[in-house]
């Protein structure tokens, strides 16, 4: 894999705006940066450069709100069963079809967008949290595995639950941090860690940490709501990119 340099200080850019993203509101990283890395080295390649990022930029965030730790046993079996649904979502995703990935991950940002412009619901009573919280982390693991991000389920069950603010961040980020070490485990397993995709990974570990920490510093200073509404904007045009490629992909394929 051999990058024009001008992609990669877009692929740097676009890594550092994310996780600035993530540091402000503590999501959006993983779609942003997917979506950007899919338009460079496709969907499949894209998913494996951002399992190398993810664990660093959820446990920077884990370490930053660890005075929340105490509400963790709330969501222990979301955590289980979200590492359960990776195993099975990384090994689904090397076997599928590029253009498959592609419109999926499409759909998926779609979806997320229609989610926050619609609004969250009523918190769930508490019977309902414990019977919903296996199948969310399922869900969740599976799409976080297969599609490299999985805040739809995983965010709308935590909000719903009734988290929030820096409650809601550190419990996301245990969430994603357990996903993504267990799913870099199995990629590396089935071999996808190529040198081209290690050292792309490393050198944007850099911008993450960078930008993450500009976000925590302006955290409180900017309007949150401005920067949730410029997240939506860039996730709606990301996932219309790419169910534009994989509609391409499939048309390639004479289907």
């Amino acid at each position: 894999m051999s990058l024009d340099p001008a992609i990669v200080v877009a692929l740097i850019a676009a890594t550092f705006g994310a996780a600035f993203v993530n540091g402000m509101i503590a999501f959006g990283f993983a779609l942003l940066v997917v979506n950007a890395l899919a338009a460079v080295l496709g969907a499949k390649d894209g998913i494996v450069v951002l399992s190398l990022l993810t664990p660093l930029v959820s446990g920077l965030q884990i370490w930053r709100y660890r005075v929340h730790r105490d509400t963790a046993p709330r969501y222990r079996t979301l955590v289980v069963t979200a590492v359960l649904g990776t195993i099975v979502g990384a090994r689904i995703l090397v076997f599928l079809p590029g253009f498959v990935i592609s419109l999926a991950l499409g759909l998926f940002t779609a979806f997320d967008v229609l989610i926050e412009l619609r609004g969250r619901g009523a918190r769930l009573a508490s019977g309902t949290e414990r019977r919903l919280a296996p199948l969310a982390g399922f869900v969740g693991g599976v799409t976080n595995g297969t599609l490299g991000a999985a805040g739809p389920v995983l965010g709308s069950y935590l909000i719903a639950i009734g988290l929030r603010g820096a409650e809601f961040a550190f419990a996301i980020s245990v969430v994603f941090f357990s996903m993504s070490v267990v799913r870099t485990a199995v990629l590396g397993g089935l071999g996808q860690y190529t040198t081209s995709i290690l050292l792309l990974g490393l050198l944007l570990l850099v911008p993450s940490v960078v930008g993450q920490r500009v976000g925590f510093w302006l955290r409180g200073r900017l309007p949150a709501a401005t920067v949730e509404r410029a997240v939506l904007v860039v996730l709606l045009l990301a996932s219309l990119n790419l169910l534009y490629r994989g509609v391409q992909g499939f048309l390639a394929t004479g289907g």
